[in-house]
């Protein structure tokens, strides 16, 4: 006789989880050695020093990288040290940028596919901020990728340039879901979750979505789309809501594209933008100088200095990657994020 069995979707999880750990960690294993993570040294347990690039002539000018997915929460692997999150980091150089009178301007060296719709937003504003306190020009240099949350920040900026070869756009929003409701029926396992009201599980993999509830994520997509759109009329303020809004249907673009649009100033090469950098108006410097002072910061002992400094590098425990991976809608967020 066949029966039919009912468990709770936290219990299948636990049940997948210990079912792939042993395969999971054999792969790992055969892929190269694991550095415990006790031995491993905190990334940003240092402070920062100055470190001069290139450059000998009058004028500095700092370089903050802002590199891969961008986001809010430290991470911890099974490889190396804990790395800090792209908010702290740009926020503790922009700190110490504050602190130096001789500096001439900043560069934002970006080359992200974007990431998490607030984590963009607060450095979207620390930038901003910036500019008020200090009235030095903030440069954003366009590396291989300055898409989506990568872009949305760079628009605090004065200018915006791009490499040849850079891509850029893919203005909005993404809310990942996938759900497994239709396979889990099939093998007889249901999610019998119990909630305070209709959409209090909304989004779970394990169960169908409403016409409502989509309408309902929707709406907050839609909320989210504007205020990009309104960010990037604010930094690029030659371009009219409407031009935006064609623009903005998700898609990339080249770096000439980007410029034929309006939606960077130029596109060259590293050296030039230096160039154009001390050009311009509230450069605090010799204009046109050719070779100022290229610096950026490197660590050393030091204690935290910014509020978002404050979160536990997240464990990279492997029930949990697991977890995530089975169930990515257990983890599910809002991105500006270019995920091809």
């Amino acid at each position: 006789m066949h029966r039919m069995y009912t468990v709770s979707a936290s219990t299948l999880r636990q049940v997948i989880s210990r079912a792939l750990f042993p395969i999971v960690s054999l792969m790992l294993i055969g892929a190269c050695c694991i550095i415990p993570i006790s031995q491993a040294v905190s990334s940003f347990s240092e402070d920062f020093e100055e470190k001069v690039i290139e450059g000998d002539g009058p004028g500095k000018i700092l370089v903050i990288p802002v590199n891969g997915v961008i986001t809010d929460q430290d991470t911890a692997n099974f490889f190396g040290p804990s790395e800090e999150s792209t908010v702290a980091s740009v926020t503790s150089q922009l700190n110490r940028a504050r602190k130096d009178d001789s500096l001439s301007a900043v560069i934002l060296k970006v080359n992200s596919p974007g990431g998490g719709v607030t984590a963009s937003d607060i450095i979207y504003r620390e930038i901003l901020e910036f500019k008020k306190a200090k009235n030095i020009p903030v440069v954003a240099v366009f590396m291989d990728m300055a898409a989506s949350g990568g872009y949305y920040i760079s628009m605090a900026a004065d200018r915006v340039y791009a490499h040849p070869t850079s891509i850029t756009g893919s203005i909005g929003v993404i809310f990942g879901l996938v759900n497994v409701k239709e396979g889990l029926d099939k093998i007889g396992i249901k999610d019998y979750s119990i909630t305070s009201g209709d959409n209090k599980s909304i989004g779970s993999p394990t169960r169908e979505m409403t016409e409502q509830q989509q309408k309902i994520l929707q709406s907050i997509v839609d909320d989210l789309y504007q205020r990009f759109v309104t960010i990037v009329k604010a930094g690029r303020p030659d371009l009219s809501r409407e031009q935006i809004l064609k623009l903005a249907d998700g898609r990339v673009y080249s770096a000439n594209q980007a410029k034929s649009n309006g939606l960077v100033d130029d596109v060259g090469y590293f050296d030039e933008f230096v160039k154009a950098t001390t050009s311009l108006p509230n450069y605090k410097g010799p204009k046109g100088v050719e070779k100022p002072k290229i610096v950026i910061y490197t660590r050393s002992s030091r204690e935290l200095d910014n509020i978002y400094q404050a979160s536990t590098a997240e464990s990279p425990d492997l029930n949990r990657i697991i977890k995530q991976l089975v169930f990515p809608g257990s983890s599910a967020r809002f991105y500006f994020l270019w995920t091809p």
